[in-house]
């Protein structure tokens, strides 16, 4: 360590010299209750039909890209409420990398709070405590009734 830097005060790497906080950029964003709070996706975002299309083409850089232009946040603030990098998220706006995985898939539309209705459940974190994303069983065939 060099004499009179700063380091983080939880993974003790070395702090930018314009950075003010006493964490780095990936405990802040790591750290419950640490970061400001964030502007919240309105829900008319989802309404546009531009959205609902990319969403259903599965055109997640285009989603993404949408979403900022229509809320005004920036690939940074993508990233901190996503938990995607700010390059990761600029690859996949421009096209350079799709975005199959279906960990980051669920991570991109949970922290762009994107509603269930147009998600499906599939595509939502799990609330009972496993990880991954929720699967979804298929319904059971049914028979016809006979008449």
């Amino acid at each position: 360590m060099l004499p009179g830097a700063r380091h983080c005060a939880r993974c003790r790497c070395r702090l930018s010299r314009y950075n003010q906080d006493d964490y780095c950029s990936g405990c802040t964003r790591s750290l419950p209750g640490a970061l400001p709070d964030w502007p919240r996706i309105s829900p008319h975002v989802w309404q546009s039909t531009e959205v609902q299309e990319a969403l259903f083409d599965r055109d997640f850089g285009a989603v993404c890209l949408l979403v900022r232009q229509s809320t005004g946040l920036r690939q940074d603030d993508v990233a901190a409420l996503t938990g995607l990098s700010q390059g990761y998220l600029s690859m996949i706006e421009s096209g350079t990398r799709t975005l199959t995985n279906i960990d980051k898939i669920v991570r991109l539309l949970d922290g762009l709070q994107a509603p269930d209705e147009l998600t499906g459940p599939m595509l939502r974190p799990r609330s009972d405590g496993e990880d991954g994303p929720r699967l979804r069983t298929p319904a059971p065939a049914t028979s016809p009734s006979p008449q």
